[in-house]
């Protein structure tokens, strides 16, 4: 091989690795990738509190007479139900057997409420109104239940203190479906205008009823010592509370004893019942449900 062949082979694999060198100088390198930032999660807003009732801001001495009212519609709503007839006996014992932490109960609420006349009639007629709620009532029923065993194991003088605590367990049932519609109105109304918001019904109330000339309702007011104390004691009832002044009074002797029960019968229903158990809550006097036979 000449010197010119070695020569020419030189300068070809020369070139060959300058070519090779600036091929690798213009790669592209590979470009790294752009890091993705994580969600921020916004922390969900805590659900709202209950709205006030009219249980809130009571005393204790109010607060039990509350207890007494709710507990005297679930004795005349909740009768035919599996925990009933425990409710109406509980109910019963309480008027007969605390009568005196009773007593200093009403007159607590009665002092809130001053003397305008029909302030407190007006008062128990919405406190069992509220607790009457017929979409609450399968939850109210077996609260009330609970709270009655509760009660009747509760000394007297610790029952204005554990009032309060009852108070809250048996509106819970009443409230609930109240946020529920308030919740998912409040969505609605968050929502696209397209969508349309549904009507929040107002809390139901209980329309009195009519007085009848036969009665499947009856409540009483008290068992009093002979006729002449039961008819004064009618007299009393309807000084106190006017709107009792509409019905007819019932005397029913007490077998074998002294006593002269004092009953209304004016109610065709429920609802009639309840109407008349918040009047005589208002005049301070007992409700005991009593059906009466036609």
């Amino acid at each position: 091989m000449t010197k010119m062949t070695r020569r020419i082979g030189g300068w070809m694999a020369a070139a060959a690795v300058a070519a090779m060198l600036v091929g690798c100088g213009h790669r592209e390198r590979p470009t790294p990738p752009v890091p993705v930032p994580e969600p921020s999660l916004t922390p969900a807003s805590p659900p709202p509190p209950p709205p006030p009732t009219i249980n809130s801001g009571l005393g204790d001495e109010e607060a039990l007479w509350h207890l007494r009212a709710a507990l005297n519609v679930a004795a005349l709503g909740c009768g035919q139900g599996p925990a009933g007839a425990g409710i109406v006996t509980r109910y019963n014992a309480l008027l007969i057997e605390r009568k005196a932490v009773l007593a200093t109960a009403y007159a607590a609420e009665k002092a809130r409420y001053g003397t305008e006349r029909g302030a407190l009639d007006r008062h128990m007629t919405q406190l069992y109104n509220f607790f009457a709620d017929p979409a609450a009532q399968r939850g109210f029923c077996a609260a009330a239940a609970d709270v009655a065993e509760q009660v009747a194991a509760t000394p007297a003088a610790a029952l204005p203190g554990f009032a309060a605590t009852a108070l809250e367990q048996l509106e819970r049932p009443v409230v609930a479906p109240r946020m529920i519609v308030a919740s998912t109105a409040r969505a609605a109304a968050s929502a696209p205008e397209t969508a349309s918001a549904p009507t929040v019904a107002p809390a139901p109330t209980v329309a009195a009823a009519a007085t009848p000339t036969a009665s499947a309702w009856r409540i009483q007011i008290g068992a009093f010592t002979g006729q002449a104390a039961a008819e004064a004691a009618w007299a009393r009832a309807t000084t106190r509370v006017p709107s009792l002044g509409g019905y007819s009074p019932i005397y029913q002797p007490v077998p074998g004893k002294p006593l002269v029960r004092v009953q209304v019968g004016a109610a065709d229903d429920r609802a009639g019942a309840i109407q008349l158990c918040a009047a005589a809550a208002a005049g301070g006097f007992d409700c005991m449900p009593v059906t009466a036979r036609r």
